[in-house]
Parts: structure tokens; sequence; C-alpha cells
């Protein structure tokens, strides 16, 4: 990875003076990381802004109990502030960051940026409106946790994956779908089974088939 050029898609990088870019350039690193290693835990040092060149990365809570909430996912092309709570204090929200598949991203040291951000209000800017983009889709993902029936968050799951894919066939284990729904195994094996009966899902080994998106929709609106 070119440092030098890859720091530049950063949607900021225009509205630096020269010492700021310098400062950007030096500040940060290139990481590589293999499917399912961590990119960042509750114990590490606040890794900064991250920006996902390949690959993606699932951001998510733990509980005491070892259950896990899925926030979002982190994309390429996308960027991450939360991995950089040190630099906005009024951030108070614990994550983990996982690679879903082998992963490269460039990583600006959260000195780096903070001082950056504090003499440049495009910076700062940008990381308010990343972070408050990030805190929206936490906060929409507790909601459906508390306020929505499963069939309901399973369903849109479903939906948004066929939305996003445009193939009907879901090739993804029930254990990996409990985990994006942010429920048991066993009780995605029971409302795949229920869709199943209704006739709306096929249930294949690895996969699941969309049979009728309409009612899937009708269950969600």
């Amino acid at each position: 990875m070119d440092i030098n050029l890859e720091i530049q898609n950063f949607p900021f990088w225009d509205k630096l003076n020269e010492t700021e870019k310098r400062m950007m350039i030096n500040g940060a690193t290139y990481r590589k990381y293999d499917k399912n290693q961590m990119v960042y835990g509750y114990s590490d040092a606040c890794l900064g802004i991250i920006y996902v060149k390949k690959g993606g990365i699932r951001v998510y809570t733990t509980s005491e109990d070892g259950r896990e909430v899925t926030f979002f996912h982190i994309e390429e092309g996308d960027f991450c502030i939360l991995s950089a709570s040190c630099v906005i204090g009024q951030m108070m929200i614990d994550v983990q960051l996982l690679a879903d598949e082998e992963t490269e991203l460039l990583a600006i040291h959260s000195g780096t940026f903070a001082q950056v951000m504090d003499n440049n209000i495009y910076v700062k800017a940008f990381a308010f409106e990343l972070s408050t983009t990030r805190m929206t889709s936490v906060v929409w993902v507790m909601q459906q946790i508390l306020f929505d029936h499963f069939d309901e968050r399973l369903a849109r799951f479903l939906l948004s994956v066929y939305e996003k894919t445009g193939e009907k066939k879901i090739k993804m284990t029930q254990e990996y779908m409990a985990q994006e729904v942010n429920s048991a195994r066993e009780v995605v094996a029971r409302m795949l089974k229920q869709f199943a009966s209704d006739g709306w899902i096929e249930i294949n080994r690895g996969a699941i088939t969309l049979k009728d998106i309409e009612a899937l929709e009708n269950l969600v609106k």
C-alpha cells in the first residue's frame, strides 16, 4: 500500500495545509489482518482513525455474560472513528473490531489526528459527522433489539442481504445470521423453520433461498 497515495482518499485532504499533510502522512501506518483476527479490543490502546482499503470489519460489543451485539460493518472505502474514542472525549462507547475477511487498512495515530483536528475545522467537522453517523447506527440497532419482534429483525436482515447482493439465495450459516441479528443460533433456527413453513423461504445446507419476498417485506412494514 502506498500510504502517500491512499491518504489522499481522505475527504478533507485538500483542506489541509502542507504541515498538516506531512503530519498525517507521518502518523499513518499500514496494517493487515487475517479473517476473524481482532483489529481492536477493549484493552487495546486507542487505535485512531482507520480507513479500510480492502476487506471489511465488524464493529460490535460484548456483554459481561459473553453475548455479542453487532452494531455495523465497515466496508472497503469506509472510515471508522469509534476506534478513536480518545480523540472525541464525549464519545463514551466501548466497541471491538474484528476482521470479517482478509483486511488491509490505514490507521492515523490518535495523537496526530487529534492535533490536526484541533487546528483544522474541516477535519473536526469530518470527525463529528462520522461519529454522529456511527452512533446513529448504534442507536438504531439498540432500538431494534428493544422494540422490534424477532421475526421482524430476521426478515429485515434477510431483505437487506438480498438488496445488497441481488441474489435470492443467501449463502451463510445460521450461526453467522445469529451474530448479525444479535440473537442465539437456536432462536434463528426456529424462526427460519417458521418462515419455511409459511412458504417464505427454503432452507438448504449453509444457505437460505428467499421464496416470497413480498411476504417478508409486509412483515417489516
